[in-house]
């Protein structure tokens, strides 16, 4: 009885930035974005990217032109029915444009 019995986790991380910024560049912000990605596991076999979180970002990151995403947050939940597990990721930040060698425009 138990084996059919649904479980849920949700794990949430935190990061300043998808890019490294140094002192010397400058960005201009975009705006908020998400980017989602989700898939399934069969049997053990997943039907998903291989790396959710990456394409996740990328599509967040995409969906703006941008360069990168400051103030990103992750979520990634899955959801367990017996021998199927289904996965969300969803990842959100603000897009910006970034100017490498900072306001002069050195690159």
């Amino acid at each position: 009885m138990l084996a059919i019995l649904p479980a849920c986790t949700t794990v949430v991380g935190i990061s300043p930035s998808t890019t490294p910024i140094t002192s010397d560049d400058s960005y201009t912000v975009i705006g908020h974005v998400t980017g989602r990605s989700t898939g399934a596991i069969w049997f053990f076999i997943p039907t998903m990217p291989d790396t959710p979180s990456k394409n996740a970002r990328d599509n967040a990151i995409a969906s703006r032109q941008a360069d990168g995403l400051i103030e990103v947050t992750e979520e990634y939940t899955s959801f367990s029915m017996l021998l199927v597990t289904f996965v969300w990721t969803t990842v959100e930040g603000t897009a910006i444009k970034i100017k490498r060698g900072g306001a002069l425009g050195v690159d």
